[in-house]
């Protein structure tokens, strides 16, 4: 059977259309755990999309699922009142790359809670935060067990979380 073409798509694995050149979609939601469910659809559909078996797409959800609550989680812990979820998803010839990260936002109103906040943060207890952060990266790290690649780095300065996830297309 030969691959259909259309707009230089090819017709990749299950028949769905895969372009030669790398695809990314951005989502951005509001850091709150109730757009949890978007972010797991959303990275569910194009998994589908790209050609991805079932037990693939349960994998990349679970570790989304993951990613979005401990990016959510991140500011949070830094006192943050408002942010951001940027999930990016990259699809090529290659694989599905999703990226999860939470920033804070920059508006002023924002930056003077932020500031009023600080001083609360310090006084938290040391051993809260470890405890805290010994939970997150055992997290992070389970989170690995559902895709081929898996890394993440939180920035010290502003709290915020970055974890990039990889599933990789089986030849």
């Amino acid at each position: 059977m030969t691959p259909v073409r259309a707009g230089g798509f090819a017709a990749g694995p299950g028949g769905y259309a895969l372009s030669a050149m790398a695809q990314t979609t951005e989502l951005r939601l509001p850091a709150d755990r109730s757009y949890l469910v978007v972010a797991k659809r959303t990275a569910a559909a194009l998994a589908t999309v790209a050609g991805f078996d079932m037990v693939s797409v349960d994998d990349l959800t679970i570790a989304v699922s993951q990613a979005f609550e401990n990016a959510v989680g991140s500011l949070e812990q830094s006192g943050c009142l408002t942010g951001e979820v940027r999930c990016s998803f990259k699809l090529d010839r290659s694989g599905f790359e999703v990226t999860v990260r939470s920033t804070v936002s920059r508006d002023a109103e924002t930056q003077a809670q932020a500031a009023a906040l600080q001083a609360e943060r310090r006084r938290r207890a040391e051993a809260a935060q470890l405890a805290d952060a010994a939970a997150t990266d055992l997290a992070l790290r389970l989170m690995g067990l559902f895709v081929d690649d898996s890394s993440y780095r939180r920035d010290e300065r502003t709290g915020g979380l970055r974890v990039r996830l990889t599933k990789y297309r089986v030849s």
